[in-house]
């Protein structure tokens, strides 16, 4: 899993509670001029040498009215509690916005329209993170590697882990809020490159011969990776 986070150093993860389609950021069915900002918003900060994503997230279904967006970028996460989708166009997100969130997030993709693994393992990671943290969990759409499920992305922190199963999730949550790096889940810091995110685990970024792997567990299609290996 070394130095496999997507490289993302502005995330914008914003509550969505319908149905998630196989790309819910292109197929979705929120008003249209909410869809053109979030397109707009992307090329700006792509525009400006920045690696943006858009990210869809959930909680507990009916227990909270509004919509939640968070922005994450240089170490910061803010949250910002929307009454209406429209009211997303009169943010301007490049600004500091909404509440500081000191404590830990966690963002688990449960995306199964996108990959049942994500599905099987990731809801029942979810649901032990959210009673541990008291509700600072949330479901999140695809955020890449299918083969790592489940995938929890920690800001404001930005480190993507993987692998990390109901059964030793509370394990994980534990060394995470003692302000550690759980290393053992550890896919890399995603505001990082490759290379830095293996080198921040204390290792030589050196890569492997190539090797074929299942793109994931309920799938039987190869892909060809180049892992890094420690030597």
């Amino acid at each position: 899993m070394r130095g496999t986070a997507p490289r993302v150093d502005f995330w914008i993860l914003l509550e969505y509670t319908e149905m998630w389609a196989h790309d819910p950021i292109k197929s979705n069915s929120l008003p249209a001029d909410v869809q053109l900002w979030m397109t707009r918003m992307v090329a700006l900060l792509r525009e400006g040498g920045r690696f943006p994503r858009v990210q869809v997230i959930r909680g507990n279904r009916g227990t909270s009215s509004g919509y939640s967006i968070y922005i994450a970028q240089s170490g910061q996460l803010r949250h910002h509690k929307l009454n209406s989708y429209d009211a997303i166009l009169d943010l301007d997100i490049c600004k500091d916005i909404g509440e500081l969130v000191e404590s830990n997030t966690y963002f688990v993709c449960t995306h199964g329209t996108r990959d049942r693994c994500c599905a099987k393992y990731g809801h029942r990671t979810w649901t032990v993170l959210n009673e541990l943290s008291n509700g600072r969990a949330w479901q999140c759409s695809h955020l890449g590697g299918h083969r790592f499920a489940p995938n929890v992305l920690v800001l404001p922190q930005g480190r993507l882990y993987g692998r990390v199963r109901a059964e030793s999730a509370a394990s994980f949550f534990h060394i995470v809020e003692e302000h550690e790096i759980a290393t053992k889940y550890l896919r890399g810091r995603s505001e990082f490159t490759p290379e830095e995110q293996v080198q921040e685990m204390g290792i030589e970024p050196v890569r492997h011969r190539p090797m074929q792997i299942r793109e994931s567990c309920n799938k039987n299609e190869l892909k060809t990776v180049f892992p890094f290996t420690e030597i």
